[in-house]
């Protein structure tokens, strides 16, 4: 750690996180209990899910026994009602428990009158010579050097403040730039350490592929007795005898629901209509949007029916809708001078001219800097074929602040190979019809349990492709054409949401 302090002049490391959803004040927390100086930016002071749960096994040692609302191992049942036990432990964390993890500070606003947040990043190399009395070790070192990255470069990050609002542009009177000399943000203007933790912006290219839900908030004693049985998936198709006719058609044109019904620790149960990965935009307007959120209202409402609960004892509704990952995922992998040479290669006889061929470096260098990373679903933590993503951020926040101290290759655990992976099969998913997908689920929730948790939170790209090859096997059982169809679009190499 000496040598962050001798780039930032403080015997502690410093720590920017941007952006504090879950993933972001998890970072900040386990940063600030390292001893690490810590500031949070985000605008709206931070934000919560109204439920999260996540995989028990998943949930680290320093995580306060209160943070778990409720734990208990859920029941799976496939479309024809057969009912499962799975081996593991679900639970439901207590939000308002996370919200509260702290140890850092948090900047909301900067300077006076209006401000927005902007963020950069520069990197200095310093290159040192290695000298050598072998000269087979010299060439070795050097080698290392120029396939290594510069553990001295690293990121900065400032707040661009519109420091008024005037027609006039005149800077009022007695305004510091916290920036600057002065400033309160002076000393943060060179940190040795940046979370991006930012998440999905408004504006962000983000896959066109989304999870959406609608649920129900109960009270226990308005549930029946056997509706309070912890589900995690129930794929059977509620009942449609009274199905209007302008619906009729929808089991065709809309893709496959599961209902899942989890005890909140309060008192209250949340039973909640999922379609786990559907065509749609991240436009607000786009039509396609509002008619899966019109039909998941419908199955929910349908399914309560076949449950014998009323609609009218919910005491809250949740909406969900998000996109499954970035159009591509970051790099947090830092770069190395060979790629920095290789981008600007020169032509012969063409002294103006130079080729950009920093590719062929991908195999071994990156594109991050070094101590830059991102972190969360936005970085490569949500798992885009379910949309789990914080029981991987608390079981990996520290290997990952580890690997970001040490200006190393900050990637998810399984990388590029595994994100590639996983990728695809979002991919089977979105091309699957709604009796397809629950046919595939059917044959997935008959494997041993250890094949189940290896896929849905697994870190392993044999393990996991090794899950995948022996779903071949019920799934050819149940419908030859949906195997078909699996491998024909898994192998068809378009991209996930085309």
């Amino acid at each position: 750690m000496s040598q962050f302090g001798r780039r930032s002049g403080s015997p502690r490391t410093r720590a920017v996180v941007l952006g504090l959803g879950p993933a972001g004040r998890v970072a900040a927390h386990r940063a600030a209990a390292r001893g690490w100086d810590v500031i949070a930016l985000d605008p709206a002071g931070g934000s919560m899910p109204s439920t999260v749960g996540a995989w028990a096994h998943q949930l680290p040692a320093w995580l306060p026994a209160d943070a778990v609302a409720s734990r208990f191992r859920p029941t799976v049942i496939t479309s024809d009602g057969s009912r499962r036990l799975l081996d593991d432990d679900y639970a439901v964390l207590d939000t308002a428990v996370m919200s509260g993890f702290g140890g850092f500070d948090v900047r909301q606003e900067a300077g006076l009158g209006g401000s927005r947040f902007g963020f950069a990043w520069s990197s200095t190399r310093s290159r040192t010579r290695r000298s050598c009395a072998v000269r087979i070790r010299a060439v070795r070192d050097r080698i290392r050097n120029f396939l290594s990255p510069d553990p001295l470069s690293g990121p900065s990050v400032f707040i661009h403040h519109e420091h008024y609002d005037s027609s006039d542009g005149e800077i009022p009177e007695g305004f510091v730039d916290p920036n600057g000399e002065g400033g309160d943000f002076a000393e943060w203007s060179n940190p040795d350490v940046v979370v991006d933790a930012v998440g999905a912006s408004p504006d962000a290219a983000v896959l066109e592929a989304r999870q959406l839900a609608f649920g129900q908030v109960f009270r226990v004693r308005d549930l029946p007795d056997d509706v309070r049985v912890p589900v995690l998936m129930d794929f059977t198709v509620p009942g449609d005898a009274d199905l209007p006719p302008e619906h009729a058609d929808a089991a065709g044109r809309f893709p496959a629901t599961f209902s899942y019904r989890l005890p909140l620790g309060d008192g209250t149960w949340l039973i909640e209509e999922t379609i786990l990965a559907a065509r749609a935009s991240s436009d607000a307007n786009d039509p396609r949007r509002a008619e899966l959120r019109a039909h998941l209202r419908r199955m929910q409402a349908r399914r309560l029916t076949d449950l014998g609960v009323d609609p009218a004892r919910a005491i809250a509704d949740e909406t969900v809708d998000f996109p499954m990952g970035p159009s591509q995922l970051p790099d947090n992998r830092p770069s190395t001078p060979l790629r920095e040479r290789l981008r600007g290669v020169p032509v012969p006889g063409r002294p103006r001219l130079s080729l950009d061929l920093s590719f062929l470096a991908r195999p071994v260098s990156g594109s991050g800097t070094p101590g830059y990373g991102h972190f969360g679903a936005s970085g490569g933590w949500m798992h885009p074929a379910t949309g789990y993503s914080v029981g991987a951020v608390l079981a990996d926040v520290d290997r990952f602040l580890d690997h970001l101290a040490a200006r190393d290759d900050a990637s998810p655990p399984g990388g590029r190979p595994l994100a590639w992976l996983r990728r695809r099969g979002l991919h089977v998913l979105l091309g699957f019809d709604a009796d397809q997908t629950r046919e595939f689920f059917d044959s997935f929730l008959s494997l041993p349990d250890a094949a189940i948790r290896e896929y849905l939170t697994g870190t392993s790209t044999p393990k996991t492709l090794a899950v995948m090859v022996a779903l071949a096997i019920p799934l050819v059982r149940r419908n030859p054409k949906t195997l078909a169809r699996l491998l024909a679009t898994f192998a068809d190499g378009r991209p996930v949401d085309a």
